[in-house]
């Protein structure tokens, strides 16, 4: 009876998914449902787009794996990280993926997910970031960090690595075997199934078998023809970020928890414009100090006055220290009170923010818009007056 449930609920979140995407414009399927003169066609297209739906649920996911559960000093798990593709077949994720190997298919099996195959019956492929890959990893990895996929879609939107604006990963159904415009005949069998160009298409000057990474040319969306039938589904960085977000404030949240009696009192938070709280490297005593009066950075407390010393997660132990590898103190705030903290997580930075150089750094305006300054009582004219994309929360003591 529990599997049923199971079932039933995993299938009704696919379907969920499937919904918002369709609505929000995501896909863009309409282009694809609309050609599906027949009813065959129709069917196919929808069994693809719950494949596609439910490979990006998995993969997101994945990227939100429990940390810090084992003892880590290099190379750690963190928020955002995604499996290798699987490049022979067998549905588990290759062990690490090169500047050679971040393009094979969905590693299925390693996802927890069935086996999903397209309406024409193959099994989707998969590219992987450099950024988000999980090994070797890439650091930092934070809300700052851009996909490195580009994606053109023939509806006018544009996902350009080469301007920052890359997606972290691209799922494509292969559908069926075709000739691709450079003449090549696909043939699916046993002896080709490593090899990409018999499954997946050429879209004009974007090869899908030999993908550039870092570069406009990419991936193509666009309506099936007789030498092009590839799907492709983007899974863009403010999808993966928004994921990430929520993920690193309930970390730091439980972090702040108290485990002991009495509770420790919350130390002040160290100063924004305190630049030895900046970057990836492990801290040490004397850096990222208690220093500010209202709110702040995550201090460094060196003298363990609250529990995080052991918790292995955000002191400045390098155990443990996905928070600190990956410049996440940058982008957490905290505001101290009597019996409770305020933590607020910065969103990805919007137009007309900047965090290039530590001088940016230093600026609270940099992460939070005007919106959450007024909240927190923060004159601020420079700050931006657009919708906020920080999220907060609170730490109470019992």
């Amino acid at each position: 009876m529990n599997s049923v449930r199971a079932m039933q609920k995993m299938q009704t979140g696919i379907a969920i998914w499937v919904v918002l995407l369709l609505l929000s414009g995501m896909g863009g399927w309409t282009l694809y449902l609309a050609q599906s003169t027949y009813p065959a066609r129709q069917r196919a297209m929808q069994k693809t787009i719950v494949s596609l739906a439910a490979a990006q649920q998995a993969l997101l996911a994945y990227a939100l794996q429990p940390l810090g559960t084992t003892p880590c000093e290099l190379n750690c798990p963190r928020p955002g990280d995604l499996p290798c593709p699987d490049r022979n077949n067998d549905g588990i994720a290759e062990t690490s993926c090169s500047n050679t190997s971040r393009l094979g298919r969905l590693p299925w099996k390693t996802l927890g997910v069935g086996d999903l195959r397209d309406g024409s019956g193959e099994r989707l492929w998969y590219a992987v970031s450099e950024r988000y890959k999980n090994n070797p990893r890439l650091r930092p990895l934070n809300l700052d960090t851009p996909g490195t996929w580009s994606v053109i879609s023939s509806e006018g939107v544009v996902w350009d690595a080469t301007q920052g604006n890359g997606v972290v990963a691209v799922l494509v159904a292969p559908m069926q075997p075709l000739v691709r415009e450079d003449g090549w005949l696909q043939q699916r069998e046993d002896a080709t199934t490593e090899i990409a160009k018999h499954y997946l298409d050429i879209n004009r000057a974007a090869d899908h078998a030999n993908a550039q990474e870092n570069a406009a040319q990419g991936f193509v969306r666009a309506p099936s023809t007789t030498h092009f039938n590839d799907v492709v589904w983007p899974i863009t960085a403010s999808q993966m970020h928004q994921a990430m977000q929520k993920q690193v404030l309930a970390e730091v949240k439980r972090s702040l928890r108290c485990v002991a009696s009495p509770c420790p009192v919350y130390p002040m938070p160290a100063a924004v414009e305190d630049s030895s709280c900046l970057g990836s490297q492990p801290l040490g005593v004397g850096q990222c100090l208690s220093a500010a009066s209202s709110i702040g950075r995550l201090p460094l407390d060196a003298n363990a006055h609250w529990p995080w010393a052991v918790q292995h997660v955000l002191d400045g132990n390098p155990q443990h220290h996905w928070f600190q590898q990956n410049a996440w103190r940058e982008q957490v705030f905290y505001l101290p009170g009597q019996t409770q903290a305020s933590i607020l997580l910065s969103g990805e930075r919007l137009p007309g923010q900047v965090r290039d150089g530590a001088m940016d750094k230093l600026h609270l305006n940099a992460y939070l818009e005007a919106a959450t300054l007024q909240w927190l009582h923060v004159q601020d004219t420079t700050a931006l007056d657009l919708s906020s994309n920080d999220i907060q929360d609170k730490a109470t003591r019992p």
